[in-house]
C-alpha cells in the first residue's frame, strides 16, 4: 500500500478515537480539569448569548401600580389612580393634557422589559458603563407590594442601546434605547402638543373676529364675515381693519382659519409664572391674536423669537421658532416652542392676502357708474349666471358689445391691491367707480391724485390703496377702446 495513504487512514482512525475518547469523558463529567473549567466555561456562554434576548422583568402592565423616575431633567411619578379608575396619570403634570399613548407605553415597555443581550456577568466595574453614579433610574411598584428598581447608565458600543443595571444586582445588560427613552428624556413631553381643534364651523355659524396686533405695526388687522350674507366670490371672511378688503383665500386661509390644528414643536415650560412670562416674552408680546366667536374664543401670545443655527452650532438670522402662551383650551398652561411656519400672523402684512378691490361678480351687478372729470358713463348690464351668459350691455342707454364691456369689468376686478394707504385723503378723486348690485348693496371706488405716479383709493369712504397711475390711464384708454369698439388692453 502507498505510504501517503497509508498514512492518511492511520491519522483518520486516531482523531475518530479521540472523538469517542472525549465524548466519553462529556458524558462521565470528566472532559476539563478544575483549574480551567469556569472559564472556558464562561467563553461558551458569553458566545451563545451573543444574540439571546433576556428577559428583565415579565408582567401585566395592570400589575403596575406607579413609575417613579429619577433622571437629570428631575424625573417624574407614572402612577394608576387608586380609585379604580383605568385613566393614567404624571402627577407632576396633573391638569395638563398628557398624551395616553405614551403613558400606556411607558406601562408596557417596563412590564415587558427585554434585554438584548447580557453584557457581562458579576460586573465589578460599574464605572465603564456609566452604571455606578447613573444619571436615570426607574423603579416599578407592583400592586402586590413589591418592586423592581433600574438603572440606566451610558450608549452601548452599539448606539442604539443603552447599559441597564437592577439594583442589588452586578449584571449588565443592553437594552434598547427607544424602550427608555420616555425615562431618559423630560416629563414634558408627555404633553399633547395639539393645541386647538379642527375648524367647527359651518355654513349657518358665524365666523365671528379674528383681530391681530403686533409691536413692528402701528395699527390693528381684523377679519369679520362677509356683511350682509354678501355671496363670496372668493372668501366668506374680509378684511375690516385697517381697510375693508376682500381676501385671497389661497393666501389668506392660513391667517383667518390658521388656529385651528394649531400644534407646538414642543412643550417649554409648565405652570409658568410673572417671571417666565417676562422671560420669555410674553408678558409684552410682539405679536397677539385674539378671536372670538359665539363659541370659542382664544388668545394666542406670541413672544421672543427662537433663532436656527448652522452647522457649527451658531445662530443665524433665520426665525426658526416663537415662543408661545395660548389660552382658550384647558389642559394648556404651559409657554410653547410654535415653529414659525405655523404663525402666519407674526410675519403676513395686509398686502399679503387681500385681493380684489371689489368682488362682485359680474352677474350680480346690473349698473356700473364711472366718472370722471365731471363727465359720467353709466354702463347697465343683465345676466345669468345659471346659463353663465351676459345677454347685453349698455353705456348711457347704447348697446356695446358685451365682450368688451365684460374685458372692462374685468379690468377692474384687476386693480392692485398690495400697496395699502390709510391715512387721510385731502382733495376731490378725480375718478370715481361705482358698482351697483342687484340686490341693492354699492361698492365705491374713488382715485385721488398723490403724486404724477401714484394714486391714492378709497374704498366706501375709506382710504384703502396706492397704486400707480399707470393703472388709472389705461382703464381710461380701454373705456375709450370700448366705445371704437376695439380690443381692450390688460392690467398693466
Amino acid at each position: 500500500m502507498n505510504k501517503k495513504i497509508q498514512g492518511i487512514i492511520i491519522g483518520g482512525v486516531v482523531v475518530a478515537a479521540l472523538g469517542g475518547t472525549l465524548a466519553f469523558l462529556e458524558l462521565t463529567g470528566q472532559s476539563k480539569d478544575s483549574s480551567s473549567g469556569d472559564d472556558s466555561s464562561k467563553a461558551i456562554v458569553n458566545s451563545q448569548e451573543e444574540a439571546e434576548e433576556v428577559q428583565l422583568v415579565s408582567a401585566q402592565p395592570e400589575d403596575i401600580q406607579s413609575i417613579v423616575v429619577e433622571n437629570a431633567t428631575g424625573g417624574y411619578t407614572l402612577e394608576r389612580p387608586s380609585s379604580g379608575k383605568t385613566e393614567l396619570n404624571i402627577t407632576e403634570l396633573t391638569g395638563l393634557n398628557q398624551s395616553m399613548v405614551m403613558k400606556k407605553g411607558v406601562m408596557e415597555d417596563v412590564a415587558n422589559l427585554t434585554a438584548y443581550k447580557l453584557v457581562e456577568e458579576n460586573a465589578s466595574d460599574l464605572s465603564k458603563y456609566g452604571l455606578d453614579k447613573p444619571n436615570t433610574t426607574f423603579t416599578a411598584n407592583f400592586k402586590d407590594g413589591t418592586k423592581r428598581t433600574f438603572k440606566v447608565g451610558d450608549k452601548a458600543t452599539k448606539n442604539r442601546y443603552r447599559y441597564v443595571l437592577e439594583d442589588g444586582k452586578t449584571d449588565v445588560y443592553m437594552v434598547l434605547e427607544s424602550t427608555l427613552s420616555d425615562m431618559i428624556e423630560r416629563k414634558e413631553d408627555f404633553i399633547m402638543t395639539s393645541l386647538i381643534g379642527a375648524y367647527a364651523g359651518t355654513e349657518d355659524t358665524p365666523y365671528g373676529r379674528l383681530t391681530v396686533k403686533r409691536t413692528d405695526l402701528d395699527y390693528e388687522m381684523a377679519f369679520e364675515d362677509l356683511p350682509d350674507g354678501t355671496e363670496a366670490l372668493i372668501s366668506s371672511q374680509v378684511m375690516v381693519e385697517p381697510i375693508f378688503a376682500h381676501l385671497n383665500i389661497q393666501l389668506s386661509s392660513n391667517v383667518t382659519h390658521g388656529l385651528w390644528g394649531l400644534s407646538a414643536a414642543r412643550c417649554e415650560l409648565i405652570f409658568p409664572k410673572e417671571e417666565d412670562f417676562k422671560e420669555y416674552g410674553i408678558d409684552a408680546p410682539y405679536c397677539e391674536v385674539y378671536y372670538k366667536n359665539e363659541t370659542e374664543e382664544y388668545d394666542l401670545k406670541i413672544g421672543k423669537a427662537i433663532y436656527a443655527t448652522n452647522d457649527e452650532g451658531e445662530e443665524t438670522d433665520e426665525i426658526a421658532a416663537y415662543y408661545c402662551y395660548v389660552t382658550g383650551v384647558s389642559g394648556e398652561d404651559c409657554i410653547w416652542q410654535i415653529a414659525a411656519e405655523n404663525l402666519p400672523w407674526a410675519t403676513y402684512d395686509v398686502g399679503d392676502v387681500v385681493s380684489l378691490m371689489t368682488t362682485n361678480k359680474i352677474f350680480d351687478i346690473n349698473e356700473v357708474k364711472v366718472t370722471h372729470n365731471g363727465e359720467v358713463s353709466d354702463y347697465t348690464v343683465d345676466g345669468s349666471e345659471e346659463e353663465n351668459k351676459v345677454y347685453w350691455a349698455k353705456k348711457n342707454g347704447q348697446d356695446i358689445k358685451v365682450d368688451l364691456f365684460q374685458s372692462l369689468y374685468l379690468y377692474i376686478l384687476s386693480c392692485p391691491t398690495n400697496d395699502i394707504y390709510f391715512d387721510e385723503i385731502e382733495g376731490d378723486p378725480f375718478l370715481t367707480i361705482e358698482i351697483f348690485r342687484k340686490d341693492g348693496g354699492v361698492d365705491k371706488i374713488e382715485f385721488y391724485e398723490q403724486t404724477n405716479r401714484r394714486v391714492l383709493v378709497a374704498l366706501n369712504g375709506r382710504p384703502s390703496y396706492r397704486l400707480e397711475s399707470r393703472w388709472t390711464d389705461v382703464f381710461l384708454q380701454n373705456m375709450e377702446r370700448l366705445d371704437r369698439g376695439e380690443e381692450l388692453q390688460a392690467s398693466p
